[in-house]
Parts: structure tokens; C-alpha cells; sequence
């Protein structure tokens, strides 16, 4: 029965059995029979013909009725009784009794058919002999264990135990049995071996677990979301113990024994699959956003631990969330959590549109602390609102209760920072009330020492603090036991297709938008009225975009100037020692900045600084005749809080950008007025009257198109916007509503503010798909800035004027080629239209159609 094949195994399913008769004459079970018909001759021809119809008589038909007196014909009563007594008799038929056995009942075999007095012998099986009859017929080399012994050892296996049949094995990982060649009393060696591989399965899984959890406890530095989670396992494992280890250890055979564990098993495989699936990972944003994705696929399977995973993504989203109510100032209780700051990145845990409004608010609240730290949106307490109430344990709750309890808040909180802006209240001390007392030496009986005095204090701290809560770990038990129950009773579970989202961000929500709201309205009124946002933003437009006048001549005079009793740089007169000197480049430029602003004190230290530039850009800079020579030189702006959200590292960048460009567009405007002045006072020299007149058209051009539409345009919608802004600001006020007509925040403001940034970069051609466009005029640049003021060579200037012409009409016919790009685009972008709107603007301002 264990030999090479099982039980149930044919290998030969064809082969002829070893009690069947061979095929040769005389020694089958049915002998030949012959059959000898006479030769069908002529004779048999008046047999085998037809009667004729004529003389055809039938015979004589048995009764039909012989109850009934002859000659008598069966009445209607009679033909209906007969119908009625043959349709019980069907209905008979079908109504078997099949719990009284069958009174001296024949069984045909062939035996009976060859003898009438043959009687059947009774049928024996080695089953009914017991185990002990089955044991004897295994081979000698085999260990047997009595079955009840067997068993416990066998359930001790299965919850992860060592025990004197099977010894936990370290280096190998996994339950090793202690008598080798064993099996179970009643079992063959090959079903004993099946048994004892589901059991270690289960058992390795408890082992796995536990270790799980202690390597977890144990970490010096561990994950928050690692902890949470070893501690829903730990809940998980406790509970399967207690309710499984006297089941199992009762059982009175080895299938009740495997049906004990056949729900846990399949528990306990996705545990570890989920634990496999965190391990590699470094983060809290990476252990949720893995654990997520292992229980949403638990879900889609349509696991029968659903309610179960729920729970465990709640308990480990635990840490994340008080960290996000404390970071978005929800809660003012202090966590002792180590939760990392990059567990607010984007992750699977939490949607685009989720992550962006909670960076928001973080952001907000931060830039709050520093702008208004008594403001009640960071002290609630103080100004009289309650605490939000939060409910983050819970996997179900009723929404429409947070909701409303989310609107109270919100009115507590109006009602709160009416009277901060009216400052007719000082905010109450609350934190100062809620401080614990703390023992002092001069209140002990003894004096002590530094030491022992904070370790006293400590103790009194941990006393009037609230007690731990432990309701997390004994709605798991309590799920685990529900589950093993409802197994256990055999009962149908209903399945649930439905995929609800059940993340506890949702208990967070209503909170999450009525803190956005307040807090984006409340920073906006921050931003414009008391750190003045606008003043702010003209600075940068007079001076990074040469939007004040008064700045503009100051820095032409101090760069360009050829007046040698003047201060300045005299750019125009210097061909060797160019760059010049830090001393004398502030001594330069001293007092221009100053001068244009009105006041030394400028905002956000304003001031000259130099660039960092590379290898080739430092090689253009070292030309004085090149549009490059004053590459080197920038603006530096600090802004300082909460003023440096919108003028962020990137708004600067693009600001230095659009200085550069137009600092160079300022060098070529002073050069043509100065030639033109020169070529005015030569009369005789027409040539470079002609020169003069084309370079002049075509840089006022250039300059026109970026003053006007390139910085201009984009401006003044940026500040109709702001307009708008402010006059919503104001109507809310009068209204008493907050939020209503104004619904985003600072970050919103800071996308327009880089937006138009963008446009204004986008029309100086300073994008990458402008490349062409840039460098021809660059070459027109450098070709006017190549002729002195002092050029008498007419033939070289009537060619440099035909060679401007020329790469004019090549600055012409690139415009033309990027329109025709864009216009073979089926959908236009917002960047495509702008780009032809630019490209036709200028091309007009050139002097074309």
C-alpha cells in the first residue's frame, strides 16, 4: 500500500486480473454453443409466405376481465377503479422505504446463476479489524505512536511549540521530529507524512510571527508603522492561541485535528505575506504604502479576513495619522512617535489630491508659528474652542457626525479669531493650567540629588497622565475569535464584493477642510495686509525687471557711462581689464539700489552679488564687446517669512533669469543711442548713418517686444488677479464668511506668481525650444556691438549693414518656421498659443506683416 504507488493508484489499468479464465477452448466461462439450421430450400417458400387476408382467422385471446361474468362489459365505475388502482400503484413507485431493510434479498452473482442453492459468503475488510490489525500488515522498520499522545504532540506542532515529538530547530528554520521512521497508529507512513507537512507549514507561521514581533519590540531604531504593525500580529497570535489551544489539544482524531487548523492557516499565510512584503522597506512612506497594497490585494481576492485587514491598516496608519494631526495642528497632544518627516510624500496610502492639501495646511501651520504665534488656529485651547475629538481608532464611524462635529469646530474657531482680529481679548493661558505639577526638592521629606530629582518628577508626570489605551488590541482578538466561531459552527458568510475605501484618512477629511479653510484665509490676509506681499513683489519688478526708470538710469550710468569724471564701470571704453575688480565693482555700482528705492532700508537685503557661472560662460564674460560681458553680475533678494513661500528658491532662479537677459537687451539699447548720437554728428558718413539707423530699428524692436509684451503683459495680469484677490478679501470680511469666495491658499498664489514667471521666460525665449530663436539674436547682437564709434571704413560698414539685414531676415524666418511647427499640432497647449501669439507680435514689431 506504500510501495511506488498510492492507494488509489492503477498503473495498469488494462491488465487482465490474476483470477480471470484464459481465452482457451474449454477454459472460458461460457462454453461455444453450436447452432445447426437446416439449408432453407424451396419448400420452406409456402411457410415463409404471407396469410391471405381472406380466409385469415386469429386465434383465441386471453380474458381481460376475469373477475368480471362473461359477456359482460366493463361499466364506468369498474374502467375507473381500474385507473385509479394502476395510478397508485405508479405513485407507489417512487415512494421507497429506505430505512426498512429489504426482506430476503437476492444477490445476483455468478455463482447463484450456476447453482439454485449457492449461498453468498460474507464480505471481511482489514478496517474492521481496528488499527492494530492494520498496523501489523506495515513494514517492521516503523515506529507507531499510540494516537492519543500523537495528537497533543501533533497540536502543539501546529500552534508553533515545541514538544517531546517535535524540537524547534534554529539553523534550519523549522520542526524537527525526534524518532525518525514514525507514523501514526491507523495511518500509513504516507498520510502520516501529509499530516505532519500541513502542521509544520502552520507551525513554522507561528514561529515566524512571533520572531516577527520580538525582532520589531527589539529594534533600536525602528519604523512607527513597523511597531504598529508587529503589534497588531502580537494581538493576532494571542488571540489564535487562546482560542485555538484547547480546541486542538481536545481533538480526538487527526482529521478534526486538521480542521482545526484550516482557517488559521490560510490567516496566517497572508500575515506573513504581508510581513514579506514590508520588509524591505526603509521608510514609513514605504512600509504604508506596501502594506496597503498587500491588503488591497487581499481585498480583491475577496479574503475572508476583510474586516480583519481593515483593522490592521488602521492600527498601522495609527503613527501617520497623530503625526499628521499634530503637523496640520488638529491635535495639540505631543506623540512620542519616530515618525520621519517623508511620511508625508506621495505614497499608494494617500491620493495626489490628499497629500497636497495636507502639505499645504503643514505648510501653512508652520509659516503661521513664526508669523503669529498666539494666533488661535495654534492655541485653540486658549481662545475658549474644544478639542476636535478626533476618531482615529475606529475603522467605521458615522460621517455625517464627524461632519457636523467638523462644523462646530470650524465656528468655534470663527468665532475665536473675530475676537484675535478685534484684539479686544487676550488669549487664556490655558497650556500653563494644563501643566502637571511637578514635585520639587524643597516638597520631599528628603533632599536630593539632580539626578533623583528628575527621575521623582518623571514619576509624577507619568502618574497624572492619562492611562494607556488598549481598545486597539482587543478589537483585533475580538475579530480573530468571531472569525474562529463562525468556522467552528460551519456557518455561510455572506461574500462581500464590494471594495469600500476604508482608510482612516476619511475620519480625518472634514477636520483636513475646515483647517485649509481658515488657515489659507487667514494667511492671505497675513501675506497682503501685514508683511505686504505686493510691496514685495514691485520691488522685484522695478529692479529684477527693470520696471523702475529711475533704476534704469542709474545702472546704464554706472555701467555704460564713457564720462571719465563720472563713477562707473565705462563698459563702452574698456577692451583689456574686463572683469573688473570687486573693489571697484562696488564702488561702482555704490549707492544705485539705494538711490532708485529711495531708502537704504530695502526689503529682503536687496543688494549686487555675483553669479556663478561655469568654465564657457566665464570664457564670454572675459569679452567687453561681447552680450555676455555683464553675465556675472545679479541681484540678490532674501525674503523673509512668510514671504518666502512665494518667492521660493525656484521664483528667484527664474527672476535672475529674466535679469540676465534683460540686463544684456538695457547694453544694447544704450549702445544704438550712442551710435546713432555718433553717426548724426558725421554727416559725410552715410554709411554708417544707414548702419546706425537699421541697428537702432531693429533693437528698439527687440526691446519694445520684451519690455512691453515679454514683462509688461504677463504683469499686469499677475496684478489683476491680485486685484481681485483683495477686493474678495474685503467683501468676505464684510460679510462675516470665511472661505466662501476665496477657497485657495498660499500654494495656489504661489503657482500663479511661477506661472507668470513662466509666460514672461517663455516670451524672453529663454525656454529650450527657443534655442534657435536666441541664437539669432545673439548674433545680431554681437554683430552691432562689433562696429566703433569710430569706424571710418565705408565699404565694411555698408557690408555689416547688408550682413545685419541678413541675420534679421533670418531672425524672421525662424518665427516663421516655429509658427509653422506649432501649427501642425492638432491640439494646442497654452504654451503653443502664447508662443505664436510672441512669435507674430514680434515679427510685426521687425518690420514684417
Amino acid at each position: 500500500m506504500d510501495g511506488e504507488h498510492g492507494p488509489f493508484d492503477v498503473p495498469d489499468f488494462w491488465r487482465p486480473s490474476a483470477f480471470s479464465l484464459s481465452d482457451a477452448p474449454g477454459e472460458t466461462l461460457i462454453t461455444d454453443t453450436q447452432f445447426e439450421l437446416p439449408l432453407i430450400n424451396h419448400h420452406f417458400d409456402a411457410e415463409l409466405q404471407l396469410p391471405h387476408l381472406d380466409d385469415f382467422e386469429f386465434g383465441k385471446l386471453d380474458d381481460l376481465y376475469p373477475n368480471q361474468e362473461p359477456h359482460q362489459a366493463p361499466t364506468a365505475i369498474d374502467l375507473e377503479t381500474s385507473t385509479t388502482s394502476h395510478s397508485n400503484e405508479l405513485d407507489d413507485l417512487w415512494k421507497l422505504d429506505l430505512t426498512t431493510p429489504v426482506q430476503h434479498a437476492s444477490l445476483r452473482t455468478w455463482e447463484a446463476f450456476a447453482h439454485d442453492g449457492y449461498t453468498e459468503s460474507p464480505i471481511s475488510y482489514l478496517s474492521d479489524a481496528g488499527p492494530r490489525a492494520f498496523d501489523a500488515l506495515q513494514p517492521d522498520n516503523t515506529n507507531v505512536l499510540r494516537s492519543a499522545f500523537t495528537l497533543k504532540s501533533l497540536a502543539l506542532l501546529g500552534l508553533g511549540r515545541s514538544s517531546t515529538l517535535f524540537q524547534w530547530k534554529k539553523d534550519d528554520k523549522t520542526f524537527v521530529p525526534t524518532i525518525d521512521n514514525a507514523r501514526l497508529s491507523g495511518l500509513s507512513s504516507t498520510a502520516y507524512q501529509s499530516l505532519l507537512h500541513q502542521l509544520t507549514a502552520v507551525g513554522c507561521a507561528f514561529v515566524d510571527l512571533r520572531q516577527f514581533v520580538q525582532s520589531s519590540y527589539t529594534n533600536k531604531h525602528p519604523l512607527a508603522a513597523r511597531v504598529a504593525l508587529a503589534t497588531t500580529v502580537q494581538a493576532v497570535l494571542e488571540a489564535l492561541d487562546q482560542n485555538l489551544s484547547d480546541r486542538v489539544l481536545a481533538a480526538t482524531s487527526f482529521l478534526q485535528l486538521l480542521a482545526y487548523f484550516d482557517t488559521p492557516a490560510v490567516l496566517l499565510s497572508e500575515m506573513r505575506h504581508l510581513i514579506n512584503a514590508t520588509s524591505g522597506a526603509n521608510t514609513d512612506t514605504a512600509f504604508l504604502s506596501a502594506c496597503h497594497d498587500t491588503i488591497d490585494c487581499f481585498t480583491n481576492a475577496c479574503s475572508q479576513f476583510q474586516d480583519l485587514h481593515a483593522e490592521i491598516l488602521n492600527q498601522v496608519s495609527q503613527p501617520w495619522l497623530q503625526a499628521i494631526c499634530q503637523k496640520t495642528g488638529l491635535t495639540h497632544q505631543h506623540f512620542d512617535l519616530p515618525v520621519q518627516d517623508d511620511i508625508f510624500e506621495n505614497s499608494a496610502h494617500i491620493s495626489s489630491e490628499d497629500n497636497a492639501q495636507i502639505t499645504e495646511v503643514m505648510t501653512g501651520i508652520a509659516m503661521l508659528k513664526d508669523a503669529a504665534p498666539d494666533h488661535p488656529l495654534l492655541s485653540p485651547a486658549s481662545w475658549g474652542v474644544g478639542s476636535s475629538e478626533l476618531e482615529l481608532s475606529q475603522t467605521s464611524v458615522d460621517f455625517e457626525r464627524i461632519v457636523e462635529k467638523a462644523n462646530k469646530y470650524q465656528q468655534d474657531l470663527l468665532f475665536a479669531m473675530s475676537k484675535y482680529s478685534k484684539e479686544d481679548l487676550k488669549p487664556r493661558d490655558a497650556d500653563a493650567q494644563q501643566q502637571p505639577c511637578h514635585l520639587t526638592s524643597e516638597q520631599l521629606p528628603w533632599s536630593l540629588d539632580e539626578g533623583q530629582q528628575t527621575y521623582f518628577e518623571n514619576v509624577g508626570t507619568r502618574f497624572s497622565e492619562a492611562p494607556a489605551n488598549t481598545a486597539d488590541a482587543v478589537g483585533i482578538r475580538l475579530l480573530v475569535a468571531k472569525m474562529l466561531e463562525t468556522e467552528s459552527n460551519k456557518e455561510s458568510s455572506s461574500l462581500d464584493l464590494r471594495h469600500l475605501e476604508r482608510t482612516t484618512l476619511n475620519h480625518l477629511k472634514p477636520y483636513l477642510g475646515v483647517q485649509s479653510r481658515l488657515l489659507n484665509g487667514t494667511l492671505l490676509r497675513l501675506l497682503l495686509r501685514q508683511f505686504s506681499l505686493r510691496d514685495n513683489l514691485a520691488l522685484n519688478h522695478s529692479f529684477h525687471l527693470l520696471g523702475n526708470g529711475l533704476f534704469v538710469q542709474r545702472l546704464t550710468t554706472a555701467l555704460f557711462t564713457s564720462d571719465t569724471n563720472a563713477r562707473g564701470l565705462r563698459l563702452d571704453n574698456r577692451s583689456k581689464q574686463w572683469p573688473p575688480a570687486s573693489s571697484e565693482l562696488r564702488l561702482g555700482l555704490m549707492g544705485v539700489l539705494s538711490e532708485a528705492y529711495g531708502s537704504n532700508d530695502i526689503p529682503g537685503n536687496l543688494s549686487f552679488a555675483i553669479r556663478e557661472l561655469n568654465d564657457a560662460e566665464i570664457e564670454k564674460c572675459l569679452d567687453a564687446n561681447s552680450i555676455h560681458a555683464l553675465d556675472f553680475l545679479r541681484l540678490r533678494y532674501e525674503a523673509s517669512t512668510p514671504l518666502n513661500v512665494i518667492f521660493d528658491d525656484n521664483a528667484m532662479a527664474k527672476y535672475d533669469d529674466c535679469f540676465r537677459i534683460l540686463l544684456g537687451m538695457l547694453r544694447m539699447l544704450h549702445f544704438v543711442t550712442l551710435l546713432r548720437s555718433t553717426a548724426r554728428q558725421k554727416p559725410s558718413s552715410s554709411a554708417l548713418q544707414a548702419f546706425a539707423h537699421e541697428a537702432w530699428s531693429c533693437v528698439s524692436g527687440l526691446a519694445s517686444y520684451f519690455f512691453d509684451i515679454g514683462v509688461a503683459g504677463p504683469w499686469k495680469e499677475f496684478q489683476r488677479m491680485l486685484d481681485k484677490l483683495e477686493a474678495d478679501l474685503a467683501l468676505e470680511d464684510e460679510e462675516g464668511i470665511f472661505g466662501q469666495r476665496v477657497t485657495f491658499g498660499i500654494s495656489h498664489l504661489r503657482d500663479k506668481h511661477n506661472d507668470m514667471l513662466d509666460t514672461i521666460r517663455s516670451r524672453l525665449f529663454l525656454r529650450s525650444r527657443h534655442d534657435k530663436l536666441r541664437k539669432c539674436i545673439e548674433d545680431i547682437f554681437g554683430l552691432v556691438l562689433s562696429v566703433h564709434l569710430d569706424m571710418n571704413d565705408e565699404q565694411l560698414l555698408w557690408e555689416q549693414r547688408d550682413g545685419l539685414r541678413k541675420l534679421l531676415m533670418g531672425l524672421t524666418n525662424a518665427l516663421n518656421e516655429l509658427t509653422r511647427k506649432i501649427g501642425k499640432k492638432k491640439v494646442l497647449g497654452t504654451q503653443d498659443r502664447d508662443d505664436v501669439f510672441a512669435a507674430e507680435v514680434l515679427r510685426f514689431r521687425l518690420g514684417g506683416d
